[in-house]
């Protein structure tokens, strides 16, 4: 399988965090999955990244600087404002709290967090770099081992590392576990009881470092707080993103849906702390991807509650974004619903050629049509024959330079123009992202941003020019109309589904749902969600046909990389971990990795058999990337096969050396 190199995609990175004056490095000993050809291609990106960071401050000793809460927060004056302010504030109550501790003591936790390792962490949701969970390493005092040392690849400490001195940020973990700190959080935010438990943890965002929307919700968790251990030099602007964006309810949709768009965002200025109560369906955030130079460092922590019957909004944690994750029935409208598909297709007026026509053998009279769309090498029976045997080893294969030329062309050049149109190419960014980028003209946003957040093309609006007339349809017209095309006439139709066949030898049974998307840079993405699974029993034959800006060698080599995001990953469902508090902590951080990634190009066709263990999503698009991604992307129920012996590989099944076909 020619799978791209993991080495540009470090390389891109570690130049990312060197520029912010972070240093990574390669665990030793610790290699890539698909560097050594491992028959499931879990990808181990584990990586370490030591927090040395550029000296900050004047170059003072802080050694001896005291580490403590202001003592403005303890008196009654200012913490009846800060309560008031936290009650008036939206889209739910949160506060900002400025100075914390003031610049000198900020610096010294700076200084005393450079000394720390942190190990990247990378799954749907998030891109950063963590340290180990921080309170419990300076409970016994102010002595921290690196986080590898505590949470290594075998779970185990390293004997004889020597222990790391840091008193400063002993000193603040302190301050966050104590009494004085936890009767502020409750007289503020007015949660009710609270535990001595403390969780922190520092998190560092070099450029391309994000967090998807989420409500925070996990275990007993009742009170959220970030501390801000940016450059106090000059404050933190947004042009340079890494902003904790808030997000409301959306109007007139079920309980606990955010709207597609953050109404509130906070600036991660230094020295400074925001806090605001977990609850389900609620407490939905983000944190936008950092476009500057500058690393958004912070430690993140959390107060928790007694027992889970004192969480807030107990009642309502069916509402909480991890368990519609785990919900095999989302309330929300998936992105490819193949389980309302396929329960209905033998309902439906066409239930006459379902299963008799996909049954069907491949004739001449297809290929003269097909090969209006398709280029010719695909369209040759010896060709499909040795494709077939490999997809049958593999359940899955990439097609290479699919469609004839001048119609990948004209999808390139179309996308290209759409961009431009919809300010979202090149440097165009200026307060923030363009959520309303490409949204009319026939592309609707696809939401809500807990799970997915992309553009779905509907069709040309009735009242406009046609498609003829080039002068004046719009670019976001033509891009989604060019696409549209092939998925109407080239996907739905019977002769393509009977060449499904013959590579696949998979007999589809409806006529799939077929959707055209765009994700745009810096916005769109999907999350992993069980409610976008197959049905038990039941498999689904994905078949998407993507376009990018790769024209240039260097842009192919970014999103072969995984560097700009935008690339499908598949991955095994891991339900009964979940389930359980302790699961739940720990869930979609599996470094085991996928199963396997794809990623972006143009004009390749990827055919994936996917079963009910299996589950997927989009990588959110980097705001580096050269373009949007746009796709053509189908859902086909097929027959699952039976399981062959006892392999411990779910679908997509062991892959062999030969998994892209050029």
């Amino acid at each position: 399988l020619k799978f791209p190199p993991v080495q540009p995609f470090f390389d891109a990175f570690a130049s990312a965090l060197q520029s912010a004056g972070v240093v990574a490095e390669r665990l030793m000993g610790e290699s890539d999955a698909r560097a050594t050809g491992s028959s499931k291609h879990r990808i181990k990106r584990r990586r370490t990244a030591p927090v040395l960071a550029s000296p900050l401050g004047d170059g003072r000793d802080l050694g001896a600087c005291t580490v403590a809460m202001r003592d403005t927060w303890l008196e009654s004056e200012h913490r009846s404002k800060l309560r008031a302010d936290f009650e008036a504030a939206g889209p739910y109550p949160h506060a900002v709290m400025r100075p914390f501790l003031g610049t000198d003591a900020m610096l010294a936790v700076r200084a005393d967090l450079d000394k720390i390792g942190a190990r990247e962490k990378e799954t749907d949701l998030f891109r950063f770099f963590q340290t180990a969970d921080l309170a419990a390493a300076m409970a016994a005092g102010e002595a921290a081992t690196t986080p590898q040392d505590v949470k290594g690849p075998r779970k185990r400490r390293r004997a004889g590392k020597p222990a790391i001195r840091v008193p400063a940020l002993a000193s603040l973990a302190k301050v966050f576990g104590s009494p004085e700190f936890r009767d502020l959080m409750q007289e503020v935010t007015q949660c009710g009881p609270l535990a001595d438990r403390l969780d922190l943890s520092a998190q560092i965002y070099p450029r391309g470092g994000h967090l998807l929307c989420h409500d925070d919700v996990i275990g007993t968790r009742k009170v959220s707080f970030i501390y801000y251990l940016t450059d106090p030099t000059s404050d933190w602007t947004a042009t340079e993103g890494g902003a904790l964006e808030l997000y409301p309810s959306e109007t007139g949709a079920p309980r606990g849906t955010p709207a597609i768009v953050p109404s509130e965002e906070l600036l991660p200025l230094s020295d400074s702390l925001a806090i605001f109560i977990v609850e389900p369906g609620v407490s939905f955030h983000a944190v936008r991807e950092v476009r500057g130079h500058r690393a958004r460092v912070s430690i993140q922590g959390w107060l928790h509650a007694p027992s889970l019957e004192f969480t807030a909004s107990f009642s309502n944690r069916g509402l909480a974004t991890l368990q519609q994750l785990l919900d095999k029935k989302s309330p929300a409208e998936p992105a490819c619903p193949e389980a309302v598909v396929k329960e209905a297709s033998v309902r439906r007026g066409s239930a006459e050629m379902t299963t008799h026509v996909a049954q069907e053998n491949l004739t001449e009279q297809d290929l003269v049509s097909l090969a209006r769309w398709i280029s010719s090498e695909y369209l040759d029976m010896k060709s499909l024959s040795s494709i077939s045997e490999h997809f049958e080893e593999n359940s899955y294969a990439v097609l290479e330079n699919f469609l004839r030329k001048d119609l990948a062309k004209e999808m390139m050049v179309s996308l290209q123009a759409a961009d431009a149109d919809a300010g979202l190419s090149g440097d165009v960014w200026r307060e923030g992202p363009p959520y309303h980028g490409g949204v009319g003209q026939g592309w609707v946003a696809v939401g809500p941003p807990h799970l997915r957040r992309y553009l779905r093309f509907q069709g040309a609006p009735s009242d406009g020019p046609t498609i003829c007339d080039k002068a004046s349809v719009s670019p976001q017209v033509r891009l989604g109309t060019v696409l549209k095309a092939v998925a109407d006439e080239l996907f739905t139709e019977r002769a393509f589904r009977r060449w499904l066949r013959t590579i696949t030898q998979l007999d589809v049974l409806d006529e799939g749902d077929v959707n055209v998307r765009r994700f745009r840079p810096g916005l769109d993405y999907t999350v992993a969600a069980n409610h976008e699974t197959v049905l038990p029993g039941r498999a689904s034959l994905d078949v998407t046909l993507g376009v990018v800006r790769d024209e240039d060698g260097a842009d192919a080599e970014q999103w072969a990389s995984e560097a700009w995001g935008g690339f499908e990953c598949y991955m095994e469902a891991d339900d009964e971990k979940a389930e359980t508090v302790q699961g739940q902590e720990r869930y979609k951080i599996d470094e085991g990795g996928p199963l396997v990634n794809l990623p972006a190009a143009s004009n390749a066709l990827c055919l994936v058999m996917r079963d009910a263990g299996t589950l997927r999503f989009m990588k959110y698009v980097s705001g580096d990337a050269a373009s949007s991604r746009a796709d053509i992307s189908a859902c086909f129920s097929v027959d699952a096969p039976e399981d062959e012996g006892d392999s411990e590989d779910p679908v997509p099944g062991a892959c062999g050396s030969d998994g892209r076909v050029a």
